[in-house]
């Protein structure tokens, strides 16, 4: 008898270690790594392994009466963190451009080693500072029938002028959206055609990445828009990718406040208060008119232009000028 799972099990005489665990099924479950958004982005990294009398059996041992087997599973992890110093000379603003206004100094980014996302962003200045009393509302990953038209109405109603990045192959879907953030005074941008992130945008083949910047670019164009702006999917860049952003005449924009209201689960409020707790003179905001059920970002997004607008500052958009 051997002890499986905390059961007792009856196993023939001359058993081995790898009988066991193919009769009885003991396969752990794999663990993944993950992005920093909690995404899976190398799956079943970590194997798992099961236990002989709690040690790893890497053997094939023949079983004694009253030993015991145990399963465990693969444990997710968390990619690392890398920072990154971006410097940004004085007069223009950075590129990529995390906010508004400019100063000399330095951008540090705090992203994932491995898929390039953004997790946070802080400036250190090196030299005066000019931060206009403005922060830019901008919107990713429309246009979206079931969000869009309710984002362009509040914001419409309030009197604010906001950035939407559109993806390609849903500007191509919905062009009459597209046409509406224009008819309203709204900047469009560039977000990719399909909004690729397995593998990191970054790590796309450079034909990939250069003609997903072409294409929307170009479907965009064809909408009546004219594309300046291009926020890659996650904010994941290389210098390679800007130069390239900048040969095709658009300007990187990132952000500094990410109230992460893509995430399952989240509310209003929540919403509200990571948004107003972190704004600052200058903060570009990092919103979503689509991508999945944003109906909670709509909820918020009055009470966010109203609790901005009591801190004494106005709506603008990123700089227009690219590199």
């Amino acid at each position: 008898m051997v002890t499986i799972r905390g059961d007792q099990r009856p196993v023939p005489r001359g058993a081995t270690f790898d009988m066991a665990v193919r009769v009885f099924g003991l396969w752990p479950a794999p663990g993944d790594l993950l992005d920093v958004q909690g995404r899976p982005l190398r799956p079943g990294i970590d194997a798992g392994y099961v236990t002989l009398d709690g040690r790893h059996e890497t053997g094939n041992p023949v079983l004694r009466d009253g030993q015991v087997l145990r399963v465990v599973d693969g444990t997710d992890r968390t990619e690392a963190l890398t920072h990154v110093v971006i410097p940004v000379p004085a007069g223009q603003p950075g590129n990529p451009q995390f906010f508004l206004g400019n100063a000399p100094g330095d951008q540090i980014v705090t992203r994932g080693a491995l898929s390039g996302e953004v997790v946070s962003t802080v400036f250190r200045a090196s030299g005066p500072v000019h931060r206009p009393q403005r922060v830019a509302l901008t919107f990713d990953d429309g246009p979206w029938p079931a969000t869009t038209p309710s984002v362009m109405e509040i914001l419409r109603r309030l009197g604010v002028r906001a950035t939407f990045f559109d993806v390609g192959y849903l500007a191509r879907a919905r062009p009459d959206l597209v046409r509406q953030e224009l008819e309203a005074g709204m900047v469009v941008g560039n977000h990719s055609w399909d909004h690729p992130i397995t593998p990191p945008f970054r790590e796309l083949p450079r034909k990939r990445i250069a003609s997903e910047i072409r294409r929307t670019s170009a479907e965009l164009e064809a909408i009546g828009a004219a594309p300046q702006l291009f926020r890659p999917p996650g904010g994941s860049y290389s210098p390679w990718m800007l130069r390239e952003a900048a040969r095709q005449g658009v300007r990187v924009v990132l952000w500094s406040v990410d109230p992460r209201d893509w995430q399952p689960g989240t509310t209003a409020r929540r919403i509200v208060h990571a948004v107003l707790s972190h704004v600052r003179p200058g903060s570009i905001i990092l919103l979503h008119d689509g991508g999945g059920d944003r109906s909670a970002t709509v909820r918020a997004l009055p009470r966010i232009i109203r609790g901005i607008r009591k801190m004494g500052l106005a709506f603008g958009v990123p700089s227009l000028t690219a590199n």
